[in-house]
């Protein structure tokens, strides 16, 4: 067994968790993942009614607490449509592993291109653990953090109401915010995990992509001692833009939802900062609305700028030296590769750290001019 396919195998049971999270898949897997599954589903459930109905019965101010149940609720509201469209696109999320999985079990006969294949897909998996368990804590840490600073600021108060159970005990008042912190938790937990499954994915596809990069560097050299090299060049091209489709595809719709709530959470955390720039509040709303979509903007800038490399490193070979039916080959992996490749929102919009930028400049915009008007 390679050793890239042993890495594989032992964090193939995180993974399996992470797809079954984002395919809503709460019948299959291991009984302690179906258990926590179903736990952090009706977790969310239970928090999202209890913020609406905060919501409802809250005369609707300008302020932290109304705003940060506003975000909190765009946060639940996230998962449910994340898990409903991953459920939808169960298939699309199988045959990506599958094709992944085939990857992981490839040989190469020849040493170099081996551990070209090797090197690349182990640090691929060494990565998604590097974030896997950071990602987790940080994220943890975080909503422990703003459990208790709004526990001890009575400007912030409870963000949620539990339906029929009302009093004024002290002991009740202070379970009400550990209940709070919680739902901060679990709901924190559930975004990362979703955020860590699409990033598993998208390491998947940088990992080929930087394979199919290095298989060209070496494509000079190659060519001479193995004639069919050009072919398996074009082959790997062909699987590395499939998969990167099948994963556009998987994000389409989710990817707009997370841009867009992140628009809105940095549109009520500039205008607030604007207002109130001491107050540790805004800059918990700003980081709160970045995670939303940055990652996945990133994720794309960089995927972006790999497929973008391409066709440089193909410019660089000498071409001209090749047989006149590898020149015909050669130009076909040239034109494949000076197309653009990229993750899509909604099929539409690049979702790339560009993207991320216009809409942080546009809610800052949005903001000052709110802000200028109310003066």
């Amino acid at each position: 067994m390679s050793p890239q396919l042993e890495e594989f195998n032992r964090a193939k049971p995180k993974v399996d968790f992470l797809i079954a999270l984002l395919t809503m898949n709460v019948v299959s897997g291991p009984p302690n993942d179906r258990f926590f599954l179903q736990f952090l589903a009706l977790s969310n459930r239970i928090y999202f009614f209890c913020l609406f109905i905060h919501l409802i019965n809250t005369k609707f101010e300008l302020n932290f607490n109304t705003l940060i149940t506003f975000l909190s609720f765009g946060a639940v509201v996230g998962y449910g449509f994340r898990s409903f469209v991953g459920l939808i696109k169960r298939e699309e999320f199988q045959q990506f592993l599958l094709n992944f999985e085939n990857l992981y079990e490839e040989q190469e006969e020849d040493e170099e291109l081996e551990q070209i294949l090797k090197n690349h897909l182990v640090v691929s998996l060494k990565f998604f653990e590097f974030f896997n368990k950071w990602g987790i804590i940080f994220f943890c840490t975080g909503a422990v953090l703003c459990s208790i600073y709004f526990r001890f600021n009575e400007d912030y108060g409870l963000m949620y109401e539990l339906p029929f159970i009302a009093s004024d005990n002290v002991m009740w008042k202070n379970f009400l915010f550990i209940l709070q912190g919680f739902f901060y938790v679990f709901l924190a937990i559930t975004t990362i995990l979703l955020d860590l499954g699409i990033f598993f994915l998208g390491l998947q596809v940088i990992a080929e992509l930087n394979i199919l990069s290095d298989y060209m560097k070496l494509l000079n050299e190659k060519i001479k001692a193995q004639p069919k090299f050009l072919r398996n060049i074009i082959r790997r091209h062909c699987s590395a833009i499939e998969n990167l489709n099948i994963l556009s595809g998987i994000i389409s719709e989710t990817a707009i939802l997370q841009l867009f709530l992140a628009f809105v959470a940095l549109c009520i955390g500039m205008m607030f900062l604007i207002t109130y720039s001491t107050d540790i509040g805004n800059y918990i709303i700003i980081i709160c609305g970045g995670s939303l979509g940055l990652p996945i903007c990133v994720l794309g800038e960089i995927i972006k700028n790999k497929t973008d490399d391409l066709s440089d490193i193909l410019y660089l070979t000498n071409w001209y030296e090749f047989s006149l039916k590898d020149q015909k080959m050669f130009l076909i992996v040239l034109g494949m590769a000076q197309r653009e490749y990229g993750l899509k929102a909604a099929g539409m919009y690049d979702v790339n750290f560009y993207t991320f930028i216009q809409i942080s400049k546009v809610a800052f915009s949005y903001c000052a001019v709110l802000y200028s008007l109310s003066q």
